[in-house]
């Protein structure tokens, strides 16, 4: 197990925090506008603007790193939970405004 941690903070030491930062922040834009969106009942552009988040966010190169890098301790949580909470299959199921 202290192996499997040792090389996952190897390679996140690799990973460009800055990218991961505008990401974080760009994200917590997101979820201010999509809110207002569900607020004024425009759940169709909410889901859309989310969904159109969510594939750009999982083209972020420090975000694909950040993933590999987590998956590498056994049963490890993703780092962050923008890894998960905006995976574009999330949004097939449910609308952004129900969750």
């Amino acid at each position: 197990m202290m192996v499997q941690m040792q090389k996952m903070q190897d390679c996140m030491q690799k990973i460009d925090r800055n990218e991961i930062t505008a990401a974080e922040q760009l994200a917590k834009k997101l979820a201010a506008k999509v809110k207002a969106l569900c607020d004024q009942g425009e759940r169709d552009q909410a889901q859309e603007e989310a969904i159109t988040f969510s594939k750009k966010l999982a083209k972020t190169p420090a975000l694909q790193e950040l993933r590999r890098c987590s998956e590498m301790a056994t049963g490890a949580a993703p780092m962050i939970p923008l890894l998960d909470q905006y995976k574009p299959d999330n949004f097939i199921d449910y609308n952004v405004c129900d969750h």
